[in-house]
């Protein structure tokens, strides 16, 4: 083989390595992108990571201050969850102390009705010199529960145009609770006057107006006869007790 021959084995071999090599490198370049593109994916999976975890941090720390109410109160912040909690009890609370009667409104003349009599009696006999007793019922004609309590106020107008106010009686008031369609009754004593002499109304009309109320029911008195006026003594026969006592 001619010199020139070995010369040009030599230099192809050369060329083939050089290839050969380069081909490699290439190869080896092309790994690192990928690693490096694999790289900036974890990056953004730990970024998203991060946001979704700041994000489940957030929840967690909303969740947490939700489900932990009382340390709003603790450090003097009022928060609306537990303003509502409080609101629920008490309504819960005045929802039963309307059940027991102690926060339903006052009955009030326009959600009343009033009339003679009750389920025990009260009808008085005039003619008597001893000391009788009239019964005046009031109903709750509205739609809801309401509190009476305490003396009504009583006037009973005579036929000659004079009038007697009663006195109240030395009884306790008890409040009572009434239903619509429920009925309290309350009574008047009454002595009534039998001698020519007496000084007496001849009741026409009565006023009642119920407790802590202006406005007041007219009734026409149905037992005649009349009533001794004692207007100027210390304990008179006639007066009346508050309403649900007898």
């Amino acid at each position: 083989m001619s010199h020139r021959s070995m010369l040009r084995r030599g230099r192809k071999a050369a060329v083939a390595t050089v290839i050969a090599a380069a081909a490699l490198s290439l190869t080896a370049c092309q790994s690192g992108k990928s690693d490096a593109a694999g790289a900036p994916s974890a990056a953004a999976s730990a970024d998203s990571g991060s946001d979704s975890g700041s994000g489940s941090g957030s929840g967690s720390s909303a969740a947490q201050g939700s489900g932990t109410p009382a340390a709003g109160p603790k450090a003097g912040q009022g928060s609306s969850s537990n303003g509502s909690g409080a609101a629920a009890r008490n309504g819960s609370k005045a929802s039963n102390a309307s059940g027991n009667g102690g926060s339903a409104a006052r009955c009030t003349t326009a959600a009343l009705r009033a009339g003679w009599g009750s389920s025990g009696g009260g009808v008085p006999d005039m003619h008597s010199d001893a000391q009788q007793t009239a019964a005046v019922w009031l109903k709750n004609t509205g739609g809801r529960n309401c509190t009476i309590s305490g003396f009504p106020g009583v006037q009973i107008k005579g036929s000659d145009g004079g009038s007697l106010d009663l006195p109240r009686s030395s009884k306790k008031p008890v409040p009572v609770v009434l239903k619509p369609g429920a009925t309290t009754a309350f009574t008047l004593r009454l002595l009534p006057s039998v001698s020519s002499g007496d000084k007496k109304v001849e009741p026409a009309m009565v006023l009642i107006t119920p407790p802590n109320e202006k406005q007041h029911f007219q009734l026409k008195w149905p037992y005649g006869g009349a009533i001794l006026d004692q207007s100027g003594a210390t304990h008179p026969g006639t007066f009346v007790n508050p309403v649900n006592v007898p």
